[in-house]
Parts: structure tokens; C-alpha cells; sequence
């Protein structure tokens, strides 16, 4: 065996892809024996891993109203990155001067503490009413979802630096704004990131809550009208690629946090 082959088995089993590969494929193996093998459960409520392959394959070729199923995916991914960027652009900032500077954080709170715990889903009917029917009213529920969780995250990540870093800055007499942004700000990081995390996950659910009312194209249009069609699998189909892009928004995160927080040991 040559050394290559070896490094890169020993690289796939240290970075645990073997057990990740073992997962997947132990859940194909469940669902396949639950519908196909056994038939315990019937193809209208639980389509078989086969079918919703096929049926993948088949709207890459075939369109699905006014899209094929790439154009779909491709007019979500537009929505939850215009969204999320839209969001931690207005987040991240305004949760860091929160919990640096105490005046700002006493006018900001409470009307972020009333507007938090409504549901994005309850925006909907505003949005609509506010941008229509496009792509602005779905980008604005998209942006409410991902918010809110990134600024609670960043504001904590600011209150928890440890005292004594900033007590040891300030012996060697950074003035406050260097404090902020050379010893604050990078270690709040892991915290920012954990909030950048749960929001894109909330991202993805408001992007569906949003593709479900008043849209033409989409993955949560799929979803609704693989239930309308009794389609379990096209619905799947959506289910599936919105799984799979939260997924790749959560390891680019993980890659940049690695990246940033250099200091951190994995």
C-alpha cells in the first residue's frame, strides 16, 4: 500500500468521516428495510429511499412548475444567503456595542427583549403586507430568524470576556476602543459563532415557513406542493437539499471560526 493511500486512511479515520459515512448509510439501510424490505410503512406516507432518488433525478431533467429542480434550489439559496448576510451585517455589530457599551444596551434592550420572542412566522402576514408577494418579504423573515440568536450569542460572547484580560489590557494601557476590537471582540468569537450556527438552522426553517405562503419556486414550494400532489417523495426531495445546504452553511462557519480563532486547539 502506498504512503498516500495511508495517509489518507488514516486522515479519514482521525477526522471521523468513517463513523459519519457509517451513520448515513446505517439510516439509508433503516429506511430502506422500514418501506421497501418489510413494508411497514406504505409508499403514500413514506415513499422508499429509491423512489425519492429517482424522483430527484428526474426533476434535475424535468421541471417543477416554473423551474427545474436546480433552478429551485438555486432561488433559495439566493433568499437564505441575501437573508443571513443581511442579518449578521446588522447583528453582530450592534450585539457587540450592546454588551460593551451600557448606555446603548439600556435603550436597545427592552425593545429587542419584546420584539425576540415572536415567532418569525407571525411576520409573515406584515411582510407580505409590507413587500409583497417577492423576494423581499421572504428575505425579511429569513433575516428575522437568523437575527435574533446571533445578536443574543454576541452580546453574551462580550459580557463573558474574562475580566482579567481586559484588566491586563488596560495596565498596558490600550485605550478602550483598542480593547474592544483587539481583545474583546476575538475572544467573543466562539460565542458569535455558536449564534451564527443556531441562526443560519433558524435561517433554513423560516426559509420553508416563507417558500410555503405566496410563492412559485423554491424548496419549501416543493415541499408544500409534493403534500398537495400526495407526492411524500418530492416533499423529501425538498426536505433532503434544505438539509444538505444547512449542513454546508454550518461547516463553512466551523472552517472560518478555525480560521479566526487560530489559537484554539481542535
Amino acid at each position: 500500500m502506498s504512503r498516500s493511500l495511508e495517509k489518507i486512511l488514516d486522515q479519514i479515520f482521525q477526522e471521523k468521516v468513517f463513523l459519519s459515512i457509517s451513520s448515513v448509510l446505517g439510516f439509508l439501510l433503516i429506511w430502506y428495510l422500514v418501506t421497501d424490505l418489510l413494508g411497514l410503512m406504505p409508499a403514500i406516507v413514506l415513499p422508499s429511499p429509491e423512489k425519492v432518488f429517482f424522483t430527484i433525478y428526474e426533476k434535475i431533467l424535468d421541471p417543477v412548475g416554473e423551474e427545474k429542480l436546480f433552478g429551485h434550489l438555486r432561488i433559495s439559496l439566493i433568499r437564505i444567503m441575501v437573508g443571513t448576510g443581511i442579518a449578521l451585517a446588522l447583528a453582530i455589530p450592534l450585539g457587540i456595542l450592546m454588551g460593551w457599551y451600557e448606555n446603548l444596551d439600556a435603550v436597545a434592550s427592552p425593545i429587542i427583549e419584546v420584539l425576540r420572542p415572536i415567532p418569525p412566522i407571525a411576520w409573515i402576514p406584515l411582510a407580505i403586507l409590507w413587500f409583497g408577494i417577492g423576494l423581499a418579504s421572504k428575505v425579511f423573515i429569513i433575516c428575522i430568524g437568523v437575527f435574533f440568536p446571533t445578536l443574543i450569542n454576541t452580546y453574551l460572547g462580550v459580557k463573558f470576556v474574562d475580566p482579567l484580560l481586559i484588566k491586563a489590557a488596560q495596565t498596558l494601557g490600550a485605550r478602550d476602543k483598542d480593547i474592544l476590537w483587539e481583545v474583546v471582540v476575538p475572544a467573543s468569537v466562539p460565542l458569535i459563532v455558536a449564534g451564527m450556527r443556531i441562526g443560519v438552522g433558524l435561517g433554513m426553517m423560516c426559509l420553508v415557513a416563507a417558500e410555503l405562503v405566496a410563492a412559485s419556486s423554491g424548496l419549501g414550494y416543493l415541499i408544500v406542493l409534493g403534500g398537495d400532489d400526495l407526492k411524500p417523495e418530492l416533499s423529501i426531495t425538498g426536505m433532503i437539499l434544505i438539509g444538505l445546504l444547512g449542513l454546508i452553511a454550518d461547516r463553512i462557519i466551523l472552517k472560518v471560526e478555525r480560521k479566526v480563532v487560530y489559537w484554539r486547539k481542535e
